[in-house]
């Protein structure tokens, strides 16, 4: 349930997880409820096991129907973020096709989603988080610019996948947004580190809510969002970390951390009304 802060409501908020309906889906729902979560944000889970005809049609409609059983049998309002993933790049390339046409196609596809409100944010987009050649550098740098174009445009957030950053690498993405026209505070660095956080950048940092970089992002005194990155393997349970971990975090903070107030009013209220608007948490609000 919404937690008041000097008398305004906050609720437990991750800001990125994936679903799969053949995986533990309202299972791992239920996990997040249960340990004191109120939402989250609903993120396209790549597929190999699907071909590529048709591949992002299949993968979005999966997701925004996933999200659709959520809101009539949980009764809340999931987020959902669609958009190629960065390492589609190599699997659409070794098929003989065009990676950056077709991932911009996807992007294209991901907008109408948005545009008719089944979806809300683009991503995860980006770039691999290891070193690849610099054609593929150059060329998911382009589909960053592009997806903050089109996010420019709808007015929407663009939730980016890359390597991990220095200063100079979120300046760049600054200037990435700049040149789309696209506000700083509308670009999400997903799975950022907690020293990021020291760096001077509108852009929004997502930290994996393990108990160390939650501790670690509370007393940087820098505004962030928590994010499980929960991935929904049928085989393992899951990967990254569990579904309920961002509601445990907000139990630890509020019982670890002084001026805990201020931090639930960033990550579990501002921020994401910042990038989602209120209409989406209306029922919190």
């Amino acid at each position: 349930m919404p937690i008041k802060v000097n008398g305004q409501s906050c609720f437990i908020f991750d800001n990125h997880m994936h679903l799969n309906p053949k995986g533990r889906f309202l299972g791992a729902v239920d996990m997040f409820l249960k340990a004191g979560g109120d939402t989250f944000n609903l993120v396209n889970l790549p597929d190999n096991s699907l071909g590529l005809e048709h591949y992002y049609e299949t993968l979005y409609e999966r997701t925004v129907s996933m999200a659709r059983i959520i809101r009539e049998e949980k009764e809340f309002e999931p987020a959902v973020t669609l958009g190629p993933y960065p390492l589609d790049y190599f699997r659409i390339e070794q098929s003989g096709k065009d990676p950056l046409e077709e991932m911009k196609a996807a992007i294209d596809l991901a907008c109408r989603y948005i545009t008719e409100g089944e979806a809300h944010a683009i991503g995860e987009i980006g770039r691999p988080h290891f070193e690849v050649p610099g054609k593929v550098l150059e060329e998911s740098n382009s589909i960053i610019l592009y997806s903050m174009e089109k996010a420019a445009d709808l007015d929407c957030p663009v939730i980016l996948h890359t390597d991990d950053l220095d200063e100079k690498g979120y300046r760049f993405l600054g200037k990435l947004a700049d040149k789309a026209g696209l506000d700083h505070k509308l670009v999400v660095k997903h799975h950022a580190l907690p020293q990021d956080l020291a760096f001077e950048t509108g852009i929004q940092r997502s930290i994996l809510a393990s108990k160390s970089n939650a501790r670690k992002a509370c007393l940087s005194g820098k505004p962030f969002l928590l994010e499980t990155d929960y991935v929904d393997d049928p085989a393992l349970g899951w990967k990254v970390i569990p579904p309920d971990s961002v509601p445990r975090r907000a139990i630890m903070i509020k019982s670890e951390i002084e001026g805990w107030e201020k931090i639930f009013s960033e990550a579990f209220r501002d921020i994401p009304v910042e990038l989602f608007g209120e209409d989406m948490f209306k029922g919190f609000l």
